[in-house]
């Protein structure tokens, strides 16, 4: 008996073949996807990220299929549900790479964000085996750039912003790999982009656990009063972010930072993790130095309105980077992601302003010159079609053949197979059983 009603023979064979299309259809679904990531396949870069998800999806689907019968026939409709709406948060961000205009453009981001990331994940690797799945970059109604960690709740990311079930909003806390979020309406301006540089600086402090050593740098070695020190310590991630993202891309982070900041509305204090504007360009000036690039005018003199604490962005920035992290093999950030032959921009953005490539074989310099023309001259960096150009030179600079490849896709299986248990887990704990 379900819900009251007789179940005939005839009614409880439609219900197993209702079942079997739902977990069929999902698995086919599932290996197409993933089929789509193999090499030369339209999301061969994307082959980590999809492959840990497949798994994580088609290991929840298995314990499912592997229910008793009757146990599978009450369960499957709501746990099918549930498995769709979280996959559901990747089916859409893959799908939309699939319309060339958002492929191209979501193309470069990912590439921006891997270029910042992969340097310091293959330093990690010398200290621990390389099991982190790159950055995935996509277009979000949030009105600002954002970072989304690894293993972090995710149900605000969802269509709806919500899961459908309190089961499923559990589940919703286990984020495969770290995303970064881009508003739509960024897509049209390319200089906007640079800010995936600062959110990759964020999943790199998360994903190669540098946190503590960036709070015990801060305490230790930037000679800050007491007071002081506390003041910085919630700042500690953006301004570390924003160091990687000066680091990788230079004067023209800097100034799209700048303008960026010069849009906000209020007062110029600090807003919550963020230092006051005029201090986070500080930060920038201080980094731009310690990579010996010479600061662009919006920071290369101290604002007429600086304050006794203005010295300590200096400090804060050398504590923080000026040594070797143990967890990177003793590398520093300056040589993993510091922007190459940066006094090249000045002829890679004169290029670029005069139709031509920069010539540069580097996704951050690109991006960078480009940025830099628009800041020269808005409207022959339109003329020029500018962006677009831009952005046909960064894919041309992508290598064939999936980001992150790993030797350890055992450790990888073994790792995404239990995540698949723990989701079913969850699910079904409050799954009907009648």
């Amino acid at each position: 008996m379900t819900g009251g009603l007789p179940q005939t023979a005839g009614a409880q064979a439609r219900r197993e073949a209702e079942v079997e299309h739902l977990l069929n259809g999902f698995e086919e679904e599932l290996a197409d996807w993933a089929e789509a990531a193999r090499a030369r396949g339209p999301l061969e870069k994307h082959q980590s990220q999809i492959e840990s998800a497949v798994r994580i999806i088609a290991g929840a689907l298995e314990q499912l299929r592997n229910l008793p019968v009757a146990e599978r026939h009450r369960k499957a409709s709501e746990l099918v549900l549930d498995l769709h709406h979280l996959w559901d948060f990747f089916r859409t961000k893959l799908t939309v790479r699939l319309i060339p205009y958002y492929q191209r453009f979501l193309g470069v981001a990912d590439e921006l964000a891997w270029s910042v990331y992969d340097p310091v994940r293959q330093a990690a690797a010398t200290v621990r085996p390389a099991l982190r799945e790159p950055p995935l970059t996509f277009l979000s109604r949030h009105p600002v750039p954002f970072a989304t960690a690894r293993g972090s709740d995710f149900e605000e990311l969802l269509t709806s912003g919500r899961q459908r079930t309190l089961a499923g909003r559990r589940a919703s806390r286990y984020l495969p790999f770290p995303v970064i979020g881009i508003p739509w309406s960024a897509s049209h301006h390319l200089p906007a982009m640079l800010a995936v540089a600062h959110e990759a600086g964020h999943h790199i402090e998360d994903d190669f656990d540098l946190g503590q050593p960036l709070r015990t740098r801060l305490r230790e070695d930037a000679g800050l009063a007491g007071e002081r020190e506390k003041v910085w310590e919630p700042w500690l991630g953006e301004v570390f972010a924003d160091v990687c993202a000066t680091l990788a891309c230079g004067e023209a982070y800097v100034r799209t930072l700048a303008d960026a900041l010069a849009a906000l509305p209020g007062t110029g204090q600090s807003a919550g993790d963020y230092p006051p504007p005029r201090l986070r360009l500080l930060v920038c000036r201080a980094a731009l130095l310690t990579a010996g690039t010479a600061a662009p005018p919006e920071v290369a003199e101290k604002p007429e309105a600086s304050n006794p604490y203005d010295e300590e962005a200096s400090a804060v920035v050398n504590a923080l980077i000026d040594a070797g992290f143990r967890e990177l093999g003793g590398a520093r950030l300056t040589s993993l992601i510091g922007l190459r032959d940066a006094a090249q921009l000045t002829e890679a953005r004169l290029r670029l302003r005069a139709g031509l490539r920069t010539n540069r074989n580097d996704v951050p310099g690109v991006l960078a010159a480009a940025a830099l023309a628009f800041f020269d001259a808005p409207d022959d960096y339109d003329v020029q079609a500018v962006g677009t150009r831009a952005q046909h030179e960064v894919l041309s600079l992508i290598p064939e053949g999936p980001r992150a490849a790993s030797a350890a896709e055992g450790l990888l299986a073994a790792r995404d197979s239990a995540a698949g248990l723990d989701l079913f887990n969850l699910l079904d704990e409050e799954a009907p059983t009648s």
